[in-house]
């Protein structure tokens, strides 16, 4: 199957768990937050610890606070039974990367669901415009170390691209839609190069191939994940 038709059927199954009453959508958002758990879990080498994500965004949702005692309490018993203060950290990075930021999705479609719509689009139309920007006309890479098929041509591309489709949709003011879609896609293409830098480290192509040549859960969602708080303190808290 090409890249093309498994990111639409990606973004036709996402749109439809977007429509989902808030409590099914809820679970949906723990069930992401589980299969990014796994894999992430089996780099980091916390591997047994992946079942304690799926609960993890539900706890930031309801409080940060709350969702950082738990990891770092989840990460402590963790360390405590094999008396590794590296094993702590792993674990309290993995509880907190698959918390933190989906808990934030949980929060934009209690809002409401078209801001989800609206968010989750342009963060894709980001992605597309970035992706064949920079293979047609890349030229100049941002991060070589990190991941030197990104370039400087794509990121702009796929920037506007993301900020007229936010544009159409947004119902904000012009100066306000382009400042917030500006600060959130940058953040969307900050969380793609956060996976890109952990694959380098960990010496991996993509976290998984359960989604084809988009690679895994992590590596899908990774601009969305990231991307989702800035997008609704931008929303809703400012």
């Amino acid at each position: 199957m090409s890249r093309e038709i498994y990111g639409l059927l990606i973004g036709i199954i996402t749109l439809a768990i977007t429509l989902l009453p808030l409590p099914l959508f809820t679970l949906a958002v723990g069930l992401l937050s589980l299969l990014i758990a796994r894999e992430v879990s089996v780099h980091l080498g916390v591997r047994d610890l992946y079942p304690a994500g799926f609960f993890s965004p539900l706890i930031f949702y309801v409080d940060a606070s709350l969702g950082t005692a738990y990891a770092f309490l989840m990460g402590l018993a963790y360390g405590y039974r094999r008396w590794n203060l590296d094993s702590m950290m792993r674990a309290v990075f993995l509880l907190t990367y698959v918390g933190f930021f989906p808990s934030y999705l949980i929060g934009i479609k209690v809002e409401g669901t078209m801001y989800l719509i609206t968010f989750l689009l342009s963060i894709w139309a980001l992605d597309v415009a970035a992706y064949y920007v920079g293979k047609n006309l890349g030229r100049r890479s941002l991060f070589p170390r990190i991941s030197p098929n990104k370039t400087a041509e794509g990121f702009v591309g796929g920037i506007l691209v993301g900020t007229l489709v936010f544009l159409a949709l947004s119902p904000m003011g012009l100066l306000r839609s382009v400042l917030t879609a500006l600060l959130f896609l940058t953040a969307g293409v900050c969380g793609d190069y956060l996976k890109s830098f952990l694959k380098r480290q960990f010496g991996i192509k993509d976290f998984s191939n359960i989604l084809g040549s988009h690679g895994g859960f992590t590596d899908r969602f990774d601009a969305v994940l990231f991307s989702a708080p800035i997008y609704f303190w931008l929303l809703f808290r400012s």
